[in-house]
């Protein structure tokens, strides 16, 4: 794997100065398969809580807090999350509080997160949302890796900025890129984005269709017939007054749910809906 000191982004910038924080998390399960951590590196300024079991209904699924002692991303960044499911494993991985992107006018901030599934296991990254600041400059990369017997709802939430404080898509550049593969390295799909909004400010006033708040949501899996659950999320989906479409991943690898919205509490209860849906379909086979 790239080391952190050799991370490049797409802007080809030299990076002085900055903090190299990393979190390396081993899951496993138990012979109860409960899941806990078996492996755990971190370095400043990521931080990750130990394993909470706060839900009895799934009281096998480990719950795990990622936090961040600078309460954001700085000028010069470069962070790397790795996260490994091992076989069996049962997960819920989320932020502490929303991701700040700081103002980065010479270097730019840089975040890569790879995480891997192996077999029959079940794991949900549904971080807080992404708020990039004026003049913020910010890469990120994520990889992920799902053995075709294992399922991943994966989410990324973009506020257009710091609103309450008159920050409407001032920031300078955004590029999120995002591939998913098959235990086997094959390419399942790919996407990206990149928002660079200050080089044309009237146009990007709605491309969020005039909301705040863009989120997707990705889910992975084989366990269950794609086309089945795109009608299924759909129909869930017209019972909710938040602007959101759904369809199918290529390859049959899941489906893809994106949402629109000003209301974060909104969007984070429709996300939590949707996670739910899946947790459902897949109960009787993972025990969640």
């Amino acid at each position: 794997m790239t080391s952190l000191s050799k991370l490049q982004t797409s802007n080809e910038k030299t990076n002085q100065g900055g903090m190299e924080g990393l979190i390396k998390l081993e899951l496993e399960a138990d012979q109860n398969s409960k899941t806990f951590v078996k492996t755990l590196s971190s370095k400043p300024p990521l931080l990750i809580q130990k394993a909470l079991y706060p839900n009895q209904k799934l009281s096998n699924t480990a719950h795990i807090y990622i936090m961040s002692s600078a309460g954001g991303i700085l000028q010069g960044d470069r962070l790397q999350i790795d996260i490994t499911a091992k076989k069996n494993t049962k997960t819920h991985v989320t932020t502490q509080a929303a991701t700040e992107i700081y103002k980065a006018e010479n270097q730019l901030s840089f975040q890569k997160i790879n995480i891997s599934l192996e077999n029959n296991s079940y794991l949900e990254f549904l971080p807080k949302q992404i708020i990039p600041h004026k003049f913020c400059n910010f890469d990120q990369e994520v990889n992920l890796r799902i053995d075709e017997n294992s399922t991943l709802v994966y989410s990324e939430t973009i506020s257009s900025g710091r609103i309450a404080y008159g920050e409407k898509f001032d920031f300078t550049s955004l590029f999120l890129r995002l591939n998913a593969y098959n235990q086997n390295e094959n390419l399942l799909f790919s996407e990206a984005m990149k928002l660079e909004p200050l080089k044309r400010k009237e146009k990007f006033q709605s491309i969020f269709g005039s909301k705040n708040i863009y989120s997707t949501i990705y889910i992975i899996s084989k366990s269950f017939n794609s086309e089945k659950l795109d009608h299924e999320i759909f129909s869930a989906l017209q019972k909710q007054s938040t602007t959101a479409s759904c369809s199918q991943l290529p390859h049959e690898s899941g489906v893809i749910v994106r949402i629109l919205s000003d209301s974060i509490d909104d969007t984070f209860d429709l996300i939590s809906k949707i996670a739910n849906i899946i947790r459902m379909k897949l109960q009787s086979n993972l025990n969640l």
